[in-house]
């Protein structure tokens, strides 16, 4: 299921980046098998649910970078693993942002690797602060 999962990121990723550029979207997870589609749209409902939480959190453990100057394909992937971390308690979070690392590696650059890294190591550190942002914020995504 790991490889699948790898691959299920990876699909979810390509979803936010294209909405993130105001694209339409076609959501499909039917390559996958029913527990790799339950893992792909669990996470893609997730990563939309807990997006403006999300860009608050990288912007706060973000140093010296603001959110609209990170590329999209980085800012989405830090999205992705928030995402995962919150809605997924049984995948540790050293997996996600090991996972969340190589996207960054395979789809930008071995610096991006680092740089999403960095951000998500220093909000993994300030978790219990983390989940007092998530336990104070109200969602206001529209439903689609």
């Amino acid at each position: 299921m790991s490889k699948e999962r790898t691959r299920c990121r990876e699909k979810v990723l390509q979803l936010l980046f294209q909405k993130d550029l105001g694209q339409e979207v076609e959501v499909d997870f039917s390559d996958f098998s029913p527990q790799g589609q339950a893992f792909a749209y669990r996470l893609y409902d997730g990563a939309l649910q807990y997006k403006d939480l999300a860009d608050s959190i990288i912007s706060r453990f973000s140093k010296n970078w603001k959110l609209e100057r990170m590329g999209a394909l980085e800012r989405n992937i830090l999205r992705l693993a928030i995402a995962e971390m919150f809605t997924f308690s049984d995948i540790p979070q050293a997996v996600t942002v090991n996972e969340a690392v190589e996207l960054a590696k395979k789809y930008v650059s071995p610096e991006a690797g680092r740089f999403v890294n960095g951000i998500l190591r220093n909000i993994v550190r300030n978790w219990e602060e983390v989940k007092s942002l998530k336990e104070g914020f109200v969602d206001v995504t529209p439903e689609n």
